[in-house]
Protein backbone atom coordinates (compact mmCIF):
# COMPACT_ATOMS: atom_id res chain seq x y z
CA UNK A 1 0.00 0.00 0.00
CA UNK A 2 2.80 2.85 1.01
CA UNK A 3 3.96 2.32 -3.32
CA UNK A 4 0.43 2.52 -4.16
CA UNK A 5 0.73 5.81 -2.14
CA UNK A 6 3.72 7.33 -3.03
CA UNK A 7 2.79 7.01 -7.02
CA UNK A 8 -0.48 9.18 -6.20
CA UNK A 9 1.12 11.35 -4.28
CA UNK A 10 4.05 11.43 -7.16
CA UNK A 11 1.24 11.88 -9.97
CA UNK A 12 -0.67 14.48 -7.94
CA UNK A 13 2.98 16.56 -7.26
CA UNK A 14 3.10 16.28 -11.51
CA UNK A 15 -0.33 17.60 -12.05
CA UNK A 16 0.76 20.57 -9.65
CA UNK A 17 -2.50 19.44 -7.45
CA UNK A 18 -0.17 18.96 -4.10
CA UNK A 19 2.37 20.64 -2.78
CA UNK A 20 4.90 19.56 0.25
CA UNK A 21 5.86 21.87 2.70
CA UNK A 22 9.27 21.73 4.31
CA UNK A 23 8.60 19.36 6.69
CA UNK A 24 6.96 16.23 4.45
CA UNK A 25 3.60 16.94 4.77
CA UNK A 26 1.69 17.16 1.49
CA UNK A 27 -1.00 19.59 1.23
CA UNK A 28 -3.41 20.64 -1.91
CA UNK A 29 -2.20 23.12 -3.99
CA UNK A 30 -6.12 24.52 -4.03
CA UNK A 31 -8.19 22.17 -2.31
CA UNK A 32 -11.12 24.09 -4.49
CA UNK A 33 -9.73 22.90 -7.73
CA UNK A 34 -8.62 18.90 -6.16
CA UNK A 35 -12.25 18.62 -5.11
CA UNK A 36 -13.89 20.02 -8.44
CA UNK A 37 -11.62 17.76 -10.10
CA UNK A 38 -12.55 14.54 -8.13
CA UNK A 39 -15.80 15.64 -8.47
CA UNK A 40 -15.75 15.38 -12.00
CA UNK A 41 -14.19 11.77 -12.43
CA UNK A 42 -16.67 10.39 -9.67
CA UNK A 43 -19.06 7.69 -10.70
CA UNK A 44 -21.68 7.02 -7.63
CA UNK A 45 -23.31 4.21 -9.91
CA UNK A 46 -20.40 2.33 -9.60
CA UNK A 47 -21.58 1.20 -5.93
CA UNK A 48 -24.24 -1.32 -5.69
CA UNK A 49 -28.02 0.39 -5.26
CA UNK A 50 -30.88 -1.05 -4.15
CA UNK A 51 -33.73 0.55 -4.98
CA UNK A 52 -36.84 0.52 -2.90
CA UNK A 53 -39.96 2.18 -0.95
CA UNK A 54 -41.16 2.52 2.13
CA UNK A 55 -44.93 3.90 2.91
CA UNK A 56 -44.14 6.97 5.41
CA UNK A 57 -45.90 10.44 5.90
CA UNK A 58 -42.26 11.96 4.83
CA UNK A 59 -39.28 11.61 3.96
CA UNK A 60 -37.82 12.94 7.35
CA UNK A 61 -39.61 9.65 8.81
CA UNK A 62 -38.12 7.08 5.98
CA UNK A 63 -34.47 8.51 7.10
CA UNK A 64 -35.54 8.01 10.50
CA UNK A 65 -36.80 4.13 10.03
CA UNK A 66 -34.26 3.45 8.14
CA UNK A 67 -31.67 4.35 10.43
CA UNK A 68 -33.35 2.47 13.62
CA UNK A 69 -34.10 -0.47 11.43
CA UNK A 70 -30.41 -0.93 10.14
CA UNK A 71 -28.98 0.39 14.42
CA UNK A 72 -31.66 -2.06 15.35
CA UNK A 73 -30.06 -5.50 12.50
CA UNK A 74 -26.17 -3.74 13.47
CA UNK A 75 -25.67 -2.80 9.89
CA UNK A 76 -23.15 0.35 9.50
CA UNK A 77 -25.00 2.85 7.60
CA UNK A 78 -24.68 6.56 6.74
CA UNK A 79 -26.70 9.29 5.12
CA UNK A 80 -25.46 10.53 1.77
CA UNK A 81 -27.12 12.18 -0.97
CA UNK A 82 -30.01 15.01 -0.78
CA UNK A 83 -30.71 13.44 2.93
CA UNK A 84 -27.03 14.06 3.92
CA UNK A 85 -26.74 17.30 2.61
CA UNK A 86 -30.13 18.06 4.67
CA UNK A 87 -29.29 17.17 7.63
CA UNK A 88 -25.33 18.97 7.27
CA UNK A 89 -26.89 21.79 6.16
CA UNK A 90 -30.67 22.16 6.40
CA UNK A 91 -30.71 22.72 2.89
CA UNK A 92 -34.46 22.23 1.45
CA UNK A 93 -36.95 18.94 1.70
CA UNK A 94 -35.84 15.63 0.28
CA UNK A 95 -37.91 13.01 -1.41
CA UNK A 96 -35.24 10.57 -1.65
CA UNK A 97 -33.50 8.74 1.30
CA UNK A 98 -29.60 8.01 0.24
CA UNK A 99 -27.94 5.77 2.88
CA UNK A 100 -24.74 3.70 2.59
CA UNK A 101 -24.91 0.26 4.34
CA UNK A 102 -21.30 -1.79 4.82
CA UNK A 103 -23.66 -4.96 4.14
CA UNK A 104 -27.37 -5.09 2.44
CA UNK A 105 -29.69 -5.92 5.40
CA UNK A 106 -31.59 -9.54 4.91
CA UNK A 107 -35.03 -10.22 4.14
CA UNK A 108 -36.09 -10.15 8.31
CA UNK A 109 -34.85 -6.61 8.19
CA UNK A 110 -36.78 -5.88 4.87
CA UNK A 111 -40.00 -7.06 6.27
CA UNK A 112 -39.59 -5.31 9.66
CA UNK A 113 -39.49 -2.11 7.66
CA UNK A 114 -41.87 -3.01 5.08
CA UNK A 115 -38.91 -2.32 2.45
CA UNK A 116 -40.17 -3.08 -0.88
CA UNK A 117 -37.74 -3.17 -3.76
CA UNK A 118 -39.08 -1.11 -6.79
CA UNK A 119 -37.68 -0.18 -10.18
CA UNK A 120 -39.40 3.29 -10.57
CA UNK A 121 -41.03 5.15 -7.58
CA UNK A 122 -38.32 4.69 -5.21
CA UNK A 123 -37.87 6.50 -1.96
CA UNK A 124 -34.87 4.49 -0.40
CA UNK A 125 -31.17 4.18 -2.30
CA UNK A 126 -29.44 1.49 -0.09
CA UNK A 127 -26.14 1.73 -1.48
CA UNK A 128 -23.15 -0.68 -0.56
CA UNK A 129 -19.55 0.85 -1.36
CA UNK A 130 -17.52 -0.16 -3.64
CA UNK A 131 -14.79 1.57 -0.84
CA UNK A 132 -15.44 1.25 2.23
CA UNK A 133 -13.77 5.03 2.55
CA UNK A 134 -17.12 6.43 2.05
CA UNK A 135 -18.22 5.69 6.09
CA UNK A 136 -14.42 7.85 7.04
CA UNK A 137 -15.38 11.20 8.61
CA UNK A 138 -18.43 10.90 8.77
CA UNK A 139 -20.42 12.25 11.60
CA UNK A 140 -23.61 11.35 14.07
CA UNK A 141 -25.84 14.45 12.68
CA UNK A 142 -29.27 14.67 14.59
CA UNK A 143 -28.63 11.33 15.88
CA UNK A 144 -28.00 9.66 12.56
CA UNK A 145 -24.99 8.59 11.04
CA UNK A 146 -23.90 11.08 8.03
CA UNK A 147 -21.04 10.64 5.67
CA UNK A 148 -18.49 13.19 5.51
CA UNK A 149 -19.49 16.67 3.88
CA UNK A 150 -16.75 15.55 1.12
CA UNK A 151 -18.88 12.24 0.54
CA UNK A 152 -22.16 13.39 0.62
CA UNK A 153 -20.92 16.84 -2.33
CA UNK A 154 -19.35 13.98 -4.44
CA UNK A 155 -22.41 11.74 -4.47
CA UNK A 156 -24.80 14.96 -5.40
CA UNK A 157 -23.52 14.77 -8.55
CA UNK A 158 -25.21 11.85 -9.87
CA UNK A 159 -28.66 12.58 -7.44
CA UNK A 160 -31.80 13.92 -8.86
CA UNK A 161 -34.43 17.10 -7.60
CA UNK A 162 -32.81 19.49 -6.23
CA UNK A 163 -28.90 17.67 -5.71
CA UNK A 164 -26.85 20.56 -7.74
CA UNK A 165 -28.19 23.54 -5.42
CA UNK A 166 -27.79 21.31 -2.22
CA UNK A 167 -24.11 20.52 -3.50
CA UNK A 168 -23.57 24.45 -3.74
CA UNK A 169 -25.37 24.93 -0.16
CA UNK A 170 -22.84 22.26 1.27
CA UNK A 171 -19.65 23.38 -0.70
CA UNK A 172 -20.06 27.01 0.65
CA UNK A 173 -21.06 25.87 4.14
CA UNK A 174 -19.54 23.01 4.97
CA UNK A 175 -16.34 22.68 2.39
CA UNK A 176 -14.30 25.58 3.76
CA UNK A 177 -10.41 25.23 3.19
CA UNK A 178 -7.37 26.82 4.69
CA UNK A 179 -4.76 27.90 3.13
CA UNK A 180 -1.10 25.99 3.30
CA UNK A 181 0.71 27.44 0.23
Amino acid sequence: MPGFVSRIVRRLEELTLIIRDPAGGVWPRDPKVMLEAWREVYDFSKHEIVHGHIAARSSDEVLRRLHEGLAGSGVRHAATGLAGAWLWTGFAGFRLVAVYVAEMPGEAWRREVSFHEVERGENIWLVKPNDAGVFAGGAEREGIPCAHPVQVYLDLKDHPDRSAEAAEALRQERLTFPSHA
